[in-house]
């Protein structure tokens, strides 16, 4: 977000403040007539530069303002900001104290259940950008419009910061989305340790082995109840299980192949390997493809197998992987 809001310096203040980078020692009149805004609310803006330390005014019967240098005021607005957020910091470790001390005295909290659909995607998106070293995650249908996996652009963010990414993803619920297999592509080259496997058994996210979320029901449709899993033998055996599966799964990003550039490649696929490598994706059967395309049983093993080559791909999955990341679908 290229913009001031995260100081605390509305829409307004900041173009107040621009014009007077290009235009220093303009007055209320002035501005308002650049900006085509009222006077009244020129003078506000102002007034909101002047307690940020943004602006200064002189004096004399027609005040004209000057801006404070971006590198002078902007560095005094982010160390006020960063002072704040040490005050909140210290604060949340009072407060953490005061909740240990608190749960000490009585049986320690399980399990959090969490309603409602927006409650769980925010609560899973406070877990994610909390985390500090590593998230893990299984995801396997079934999903909401039975669309598959959503992108999760938290992900992008906790990535960056240098925290640990493992996911795996079920082979079944990936061969029919396209949109999925091109989200795993931009994970997995963001930083993401992903892998697959044939079938798992549940839904589930960890986070620094501390907590983990899964739904509240195995087979809910949707995300309208998940359950949050505190320290305790019930994560122990969350845990197992991730690591028992991903021992398992099969690695997506260890050989060349999986991701390969457009660029890399000279190839570009024919308009009937796109029809064929489209009814791939969708997850249509050999049979069913043969139909569609006016093909023999025969003609089309021959071809998708002609096409799996061609894309260095063991599987269909990894050829709708290996055509997502070239473009061809």
């Amino acid at each position: 977000m290229d913009d001031l809001r995260a100081l605390d310096v509305d829409e307004t203040a900041e173009r107040v403040y621009r014009t007077l980078l290009r235009s220093p020692g303009s007055d209320a009149a002035g501005l308002s007539a650049a900006l085509d805004l009222s006077v009244a609310r020129v003078r506000r803006a102002v007034a909101a530069l002047e307690r940020a330390g943004l602006a200064t005014r002189t004096a004399g019967p027609t005040a004209r303002f000057r801006p404070v240098p971006p590198d002078v005021g902007l560095e005094g607005l982010v160390l006020r900001k960063e002072g704040e957020l040490e005050r909140v910091r210290r604060l949340a470790e009072l407060l953490m104290a005061e909740y240990r001390e608190t749960a000490q005295s009585g049986p320690p909290e399980l399990v959090e259940i969490v309603s409602g659909a927006d409650n769980v995607l925010d609560r899973f998106d406070q877990l994610q950008r909390a985390a500090a070293s590593e998230i893990q995650v299984m995801d396997t249908p079934p999903y909401a419009g039975n669309q598959g996996p959503s992108t999760n652009d938290v992900e992008f963010e906790v990535l960056r910061r240098g925290v640990t990414c493992k996911a795996i993803y079920d082979r079944a619920a990936l061969e029919k989305s396209p949109r999925a297999i091109d989200a795993i592509a931009r994970y997995v080259a963001a930083g993401e340790q992903a892998r697959v496997t044939t079938r798992l058994p549940l839904k589930l996210a960890t986070f620094d082995r501390k907590l983990a979320i899964v739904p509240q029901s195995m087979d809910q449709q949707d995300i309208a109840g998940a359950i949050v899993v505190h320290p305790s033998s019930l994560l122990d055996v969350l845990l197992y299980v991730f690591e028992q599966m991903w021992t398992h799964a099969t690695p997506l990003a260890e050989q060349p192949p999986y991701f390969v550039d457009a660029a890399d490649s000279d190839d570009t696929p024919s308009p009937e390997e796109r029809r064929l490598l489209g009814l791939l994706a969708s997850g249509m059967k050999d049979e069913a493809i043969a139909h569609h395309l006016d093909w023999s049983y025969r003609t089309t093993r021959r071809r998708i197998a002609t096409l799996l080559t061609k894309l260095r791909a063991d599987t269909r999955f990894q050829a709708g992987l290996y055509a997502s990341r070239r473009g061809w679908l």
